[in-house]
């Protein structure tokens, strides 16, 4: 039997808003499934992680500077590699009694060589499984040892869990060495830690006109460093990283500034110990998310 025209109707509209429900139904249960699983998957991600002791370097060097520099700059890129915790013990020095059986120890070596050469060893131990693997690198001059941190880090871990076999013992560095940007006596009297400004941790300058900025996100931006009397620039060198601009919410950095101008200070040294001057950066027009090169005042302070 035929139904009437307007009973076909009503019958349409309520199988439509019955599909229409079930289709919600199974969309809210889809959203929480995802919720769930990505919360599950933080967890596990977390849980999973491996907790590293970081350890005092090892070093007769008279350069305490340079040695503390180097510490500094092997944590805090130990701490942007995924799946470990780091758990900060500079101030200790290895030894198999100070060694956690829960935990990696690391620590590293860094001595001079009579040619005048510096030999830097990266050593990782499992102590509960009295697993210990090192790696050594000679390198040209101690800049680059500090241009190599986190390359270095990563194939130790790797050496460590197996993946890779370890690199003979004394690899050299055969890169030819960076051309000097200023005079050494220039150099020298600003290369050091500094610091100052309150989304960086600090800032390492180095005798070879090089250099680094390490954010207290985690992220470290390589600079080239040009003193001419007391006037003193400091510039981005490499690749522009949404982490360089942390006053700008991070999904605009993400989208607008991956291919940023790079970030420059241009500097006074006021007296051996103060530089002041302008930050040139990318900035966040206020009420928008709107971006421009901009400056702002700075005065960074010798540590």
């Amino acid at each position: 039997m035929k139904l009437p025209a307007n009973l076909r109707t009503g019958k349409n509209k309520g199988q439509a808003l019955i599909k229409k429900k079930t289709a919600l139904k199974s969309s809210n249960f889809l959203l929480k499934y995802l919720a769930g699983a990505v919360v599950f998957l933080a967890s596990l991600s977390a849980s999973a992680a491996s907790p590293v002791d970081f350890f005092a370097t090892e070093s007769t060097s008279a350069d305490e500077n340079m040695i503390r520099m180097t510490t500094d700059l092997f944590f805090s890129q130990f701490q942007t590699l995924d799946g470990y915790t780091v758990n900060d013990r500079r101030k200790e020095h290895y030894s198999s009694e100070t060694g956690s059986s829960s935990a990696i120890s690391f620590y590293a070596e860094i001595q001079e060589s009579a040619d005048g050469q510096w030999l830097c060893t990266l050593n990782a131990v499992k102590n509960r499984e009295n697993k210990n693997v090192s790696s050594t690198k000679k390198y040209e001059s101690y800049y680059k040892i500090l241009l190599d941190a986190k390359p270095s880090l990563e194939n130790l871990l790797l050496n460590l869990s197996g993946n890779i076999i370890t690199p003979p013992a004394a690899e050299e560095e055969t890169e030819p060495p960076v051309p000097q940007v200023s005079s050494k006596s220039e150099i020298e009297i600003i290369s050091g830690t500094w610091g100052g400004e309150k989304d960086i941790e600090k800032i390492l300058i180095l005798r070879g006109g090089k250099g680094f900025v390490i954010f207290r996100n985690g992220a470290s931006m390589n600079v080239e460093v040009i003193v001419s009397g007391r006037n003193v620039t400091v510039r981005q060198t490499g690749r522009s990283n949404a982490s360089f601009f942390p006053d700008i919410p991070r999904q605009t950095a993400l989208k607008k500034l991956s291919a940023a101008e790079p970030v420059e200070w241009n500097l006074t040294l006021t007296d051996d110990s103060t530089l002041s001057g302008k930050k040139r950066t990318m900035m966040l027009k206020e009420g928008t998310e709107d971006v421009f090169y901009g400056e702002a005042e700075v005065t960074w302070r010798k540590k």
